[in-house]
């Protein structure tokens, strides 16, 4: 093994390669409202009635229907699920927030496909009739209600894209050339025992990095359109 201490490769590339692009996990309609029919949005808390000290967790389940669909993860994985909340008091006036919920910027990114600069935004997998669940901390932290009664309401514009990219770890590009090196070497003090011992670990590193690596990118052009949804209205009373 010690033959192969000397056999380096570079961990970290300028640039990712991709695994290819793959279109939606299943054939779309040919519009994000269709598309996201039979999707419901749900709100709750823990509790209907807190003081005006606690933390209010809010928490958004989202339940798919029939397709599998290609989405923005800001929309559904961060608290940028929770940016269009309209919060109402017992007369129906607004309550405007008293601070911004943070949104997480969601970030060009350019993948390199035929030769081809791809630009993309991070996304998210949601399949046919899988729930998916998103936390806001601290509701109360935003929006600071007194006592009273309260109704709570969400609604989204959620992106819809037919297909997606995926990015390949650079690591994973050098733990390749590495192994095609090693199966080289003819040198006759390297045994076939120390080569197949050290493929097979390099083999098993490039399996964790796969794993590991699950990041899925939305080509901007693949744009299916945009669907309005609405969630429950669920009532709040601060004492």
């Amino acid at each position: 093994m010690r033959a192969f201490k000397k056999l380096a490769f570079p961990y970290l590339l300028l640039i990712f390669s991709i695994t290819g692009c793959v279109t939606g996990l299943q054939r779309l309609p040919n519009d994000a409202a269709t598309a996201t029919s039979g999707m419901v949005l749900s709100l709750s808390t823990p509790k209907s009635v807190y003081t005006v000290e606690d933390s209010i967790k809010l928490n958004l389940s989202i339940q798919n229907g029939q397709f599998d669909l290609l989405i923005p993860s800001v929309n559904v994985a961060t608290s940028g699920a929770f940016k269009r909340l309209s919060v109402k008091d017992n007369d129906g006036n607004i309550i405007e927030p008293k601070r911004s919920i943070s949104v997480p910027i969601s970030e060009d990114v350019f993948i390199e496909k035929n030769g081809k600069s791809v630009q993309c935004i991070q996304g998210f997998k949601l399949k046919a009739e899988e729930t998916h669940e998103v936390l806001l901390e601290n509701f109360q932290k935003y929006y600071g209600l007194q006592k009273g009664n309260y109704t709570v309401e969400l609604t989204m514009e959620l992106s819809v894209y037919r297909d997606f990219l995926k990015k390949r770890h650079p690591e994973i590009t050098g733990l390749e050339e590495e192994i095609n090196r090693i199966q080289k070497v003819s040198d006759v003090h390297v045994s076939a025992a120390d080569k197949r011992s050290a493929v097979n670990d390099l083999q098993r590193q490039i399996e964790f990095l796969k794993k590991k690596h699950t990041d899925t990118y939305l080509p901007i052009k693949s744009l299916l359109g945009k669907a309005p949804l609405t969630s429950n209205s669920i009532s709040l009373t601060i004492e």
